[in-house]
């Protein structure tokens, strides 16, 4: 624990003076949390900018230190040896919108967001102080963020803040707090007293997030921010932190003198000029010095944040030891492919451009030597290209040899390494400040990127099976969401799409084959380097044009009852509703409307009885209607008409009982009146519990009044009290049960109807309703399952066959007939 009687902000006005006047800095209350809280509203991020500042500076080395849980130190540190600032230098330190702070020629290339990295520091302290040395001069500056206060009806008031020159390093190293802060990020006073420049910043007065921040979380943060092979170091309390692509898998490598010659025969073509290798070079006429150099493509992405700092893939070319194209990655040659080029890094050496670099970038391109040089870069990243295609192939080969359940049909490369890549480039992309730059499908925790990265990339990452789990969060929610760390798709079953294809057991493979491909199709775009924002316009109008497909054609009953039940308060949705809904029932159904017309007409052909008509009516209301909103004596004259034998008619509800009028009139005009709820929990039931015209046209023809076509439809879904795809199902199950069994005994409809009585929800199960559960099966199996007249049951293909093949009757997909990565549904009982 820092031995101090005072903060140290507190400290500066006894250790130097003031210099200058007051820095008058006017920020609102509103602009440092918008750009703090929200651009960065991870205390690690704030950490991060504050070293890339001192990148920005030129710094060669960068040093941080924050307490963890168990220490006492009220401050965090950041370090680093770049330039300092001046008085006019910390003046502009405070002015959003003015990058390079510290001088005004800077060694690298600036990468600050517009001057405002400078506010991160808000996400974390409530006070900040600048300690830096340029030109032997020490100052310091302290800025408390609770200072900048507003008031509605005026604009913001100016903050003056003090610079003051503390006359030597003895000064401020006899100072307790700079002295702890220094020594914690592990230098001493002669390290400072070295150095020509440096910059302190010291957090003090931290935030609770700042004292939460996880300690593993900053460490990777750091990590993926430093780009490889740079002179750049960075500590974390103490211990390097390395790039972590430096731990990369390289798959392919070699020197640029082993191209082979069908490469070497390509370029003498296209260059007009013999290359030849010679003593590890590659030599032509115009390259008499030689070309050398590496090469290498790595399992894991180059590209990601880090990118920011210094890029670590791409073409480097060295013209004698100097590197002259550290922004232009492909050397201005042509768009390669991402998913190569991403993992691509040539460090090549042509030093006989060094006659050419005076020109220009605009007439370079011109110059035969240059054109030469691009041709040689071409050839090598081809070979690249191909020997990182080939070790794939190869991989691909040895699972075609492979045992079925180790075979991968699926390669990694369409799944789990372009989500890792993604992934590795998390802080940028899943921390935008723009709403839309959010992910759509994906779903990750940001704790535990470095992990999942790391485990995609192995070989045993990628051998976790992928499961498909069904949940209900809302009708307008997304389609899928994919967890790579759990290896889930989660299936939004209120979706339209989902919804429409609900309880039809072969079309869920399909569903399940879209929503995965749908999913990686968001990873592919962005890994492809395609913009947030396009990315999320694109996926949304797919969105709606599958919503509007599912729309289009309702086969689901399940999705059918849905739409009714949504329908209630609209008027034409509700008629159309209606319409479909006795198409699914049984019915020849047509929609007519209009004023003076029955919403629709339904006919069923009930032999011998010969065809039977009913006109279908729709009352559409936000909440019940009233008796006089329906009139009773205009539905009977579309009966009349029509010439139908009765009336059903759907309304979100009734008034009074069976005495009130509504009911009277019911009865008296003969119409049928159901509630929307009713006629939708039908619908629903049809398939599952046989429901068919017939009987829902002895409720039309008979039941009138809102009381008795409740009581009706309450029989009609309550016996039996199974539903019959269920009792499908059970037989199925059944016959596994029974497999040890009696085994000496045939298998047979008592046995079978015995079984089925134990299970939940089967108790009271007559025989009849087993016998023709049983002869159902039989004739939908395709001769897997045979029922003789004696009530004898023979099974002819194994019990996963059987399940595939009646499926339908059961509503239950049946496990593929070749197993896989993809598939399997969560939750699914065997």
């Amino acid at each position: 624990m820092t031995d101090a009687s005072q903060p140290f902000y507190q400290a500066l006005d006894s250790l130097g003076q003031i210099v200058g006047d007051p820095l008058p800095v006017t920020m609102s209350p509103e602009l440092i949390t918008l750009l703090s809280d929200q651009l960065y509203r991870s205390p690690s991020k704030a950490i991060e900018e504050l070293v890339v500042n001192g990148f920005d500076a030129g710094a060669d080395e960068a040093r941080v230190f924050v307490p963890g849980p168990v220490d006492d130190e009220p401050f965090i540190v950041v370090y680093d040896d770049g330039e300092g600032m001046t008085y006019n230098g910390l003046a502009d330190l405070w002015r959003v919108g003015r990058p390079k702070p510290r001088n005004d020629t800077p060694q690298r290339k600036q990468i600050g967001k517009f001057g405002i990295g400078k506010l991160a520091t808000y996400a974390v302290a409530n006070r900040v102080t600048y300690v830096t040395k340029t030109d032997g001069q020490h100052l310091a500056v302290t800025v408390d963020y609770r200072d900048f206060t507003s008031n509605p009806s005026t604009t913001a008031t100016p903050v003056g803040l003090n610079v003051h020159e503390i006359r030597d390093l003895g000064v401020l190293w006899d100072e307790d707090v700079f002295r702890a802060a220094v020594e914690a990020t592990g230098l001493d006073k002669a390290h400072l007293l070295d150095r020509p420049s440096w910059t302190v910043v010291i957090l003090e007065d931290l935030k609770e997030k700042a004292r939460t921040m996880g300690f593993g979380r900053l460490r990777w943060v750091l990590s993926t921010a430093m780009p490889l092979s740079v002179s750049f170091k960075l500590f974390l309390n103490g211990e390097e932190v390395e790039s972590s692509k430096e731990d990369h898998t390289r798959l392919v490598e070699f020197d640029i003198g082993d191209l082979p010659q069908s490469r070497l025969d390509a370029l003498s073509k296209n260059t007009g000029e013999e290359w030849s290798a010679k003593e590890g070079c590659l030599v032509a006429e115009s390259f008499p010095s030689g070309v050398w150099g590496s090469v290498m493509v790595t399992l894991q992405t180059l590209s990601g944040k880090s990118d920011e700092l210094v890029r670590s893939g791409g073409f480097f070319v060295y013209v004698r030891e100097r590197l002259v194209n550290e922004e232009d990655a492909r050397f201005g040659l042509h768009a390669y492919s991402h998913t190569a080029f991403n993992r691509f890094r040539a460090d090549v050496h042509i030093d006989d451009l060094d006659q050419i670099l005076t020109a220009n970038r605009e007439s370079m391109g011109n110059l035969p030597l240059y054109r030469d040089a691009q041709a040689l870069l071409n050839e090598v990243f081809n070979e690249a290209r191909t020997r990182y295609g080939e070790h794939y192939a190869d991989m691909r080969r040895k699972s075609l040899n492979a045992r079925e359940h180790k075979k991968n049909w699926v390669p990694e490369r369409l799944v789990e390494l372009p989500t890792a890549d993604v992934l590795t480039d998390y802080s940028r992309d899943f921390e935008g400040a723009e709403a839309d730059e959010s992910w759509m499908y994906l779903k990750v925790d940001p704790d535990n990127i470095a992990a999942l990265t790391k485990s995609l990339y192995s070989e045993t990452g990628r051998k976790q099976p992928y499961t498909y789990r069904y949940e209900a969060p809302g009708r307008l929610e997304r389609l899928v969401q994919f967890d790579p760390s759990s290896a889930t798709f989660t299936i939004n079953q209120d979706h339209e799409l989902v919804a429409t294809y609900a309880g039809d057991p072969q079309a869920q493979s399909l569903l399940h084959d879209l929503v995965t491909s749908e999913a990686l199709l968001e990873v592919y775009l962005r890994e492809a380097g395609v913009r947030p924002h396009t990315i999320g316009e694109v996926l949304e109008r797919r969105d709606k044009l599958l919503r509007g497909l599912a729309k289009s054609h309702l086969f689901s009953l399940t999705a059918l009852g849905d739409y009714i039940s949504n329908s209630a308060d609209n008027e034409s949705d509700l008629e159309i509703a209606v319409v479909a809904g006795a198409r699914a029932l049984g019915f020849v159904a047509k929609h007519i409307g209009g004023k003076g017309q029955p919403d629709g007409i339904a006919r069923f052909t009930d032999f011998p009885e010969g065809e039977q008509t009913i006109t279908l009516e729709a009352k559409s209301s936000i909440g019940t209607p009233s008796a006089k909103d329906i009139d009773f004596s205009a539905i009977k004259l579309h009966m009349q008409e029509h010439d139908a034998d009765g009336c059903l008619l759907v309304a979100p509800g009734y008034q009074g009982d069976d005495d009130g009028n509504a009911a009277r009139s019911a009865v008296n005009e003969r119409v049928s009146c159901w509630t929307v709820k009713q006629y939708a929990d039908v619908i629903r039931g049809a398939e599952a519990r046989h429901i068919s015209a017939r009987q829902i046209l002895d409720i039309v023809r008979e039941k009138f009044t809102p009381q008795d076509v409740e009581k009706a439809v309450d029989d009609l879904l309550a016996e039996p009290t199974w539903e019959q795809r269920g009792l499908y199902l059970a037989v199925a199950r059944a016959l596994r049960n029974l497999h040890s069994k009696m085994v000496d005994a045939p298998r047979n409809v008592a046995m079978i109807g015995t079984e089925i009585a134990g299970m939940d929800g089967f108790r009271g199960v007559k025989q009849s309703a087993v016998h023709k559960a049983v002869a159902d099966l039989a004739g939908a199996s395709k001769g897997a399952l045979v029922l003789r007249e004696s009530g004898d049951v023979v099974l002819n293909v194994a019990y996963e066959e059987l399940e595939r093949r009646v499926q339908d009757l059961t509503g239950v997909p049946g496990s593929p007939r070749r197993k896989g990565a993809f598939g399997e549904v969560a939750g699914d009982e065997e």
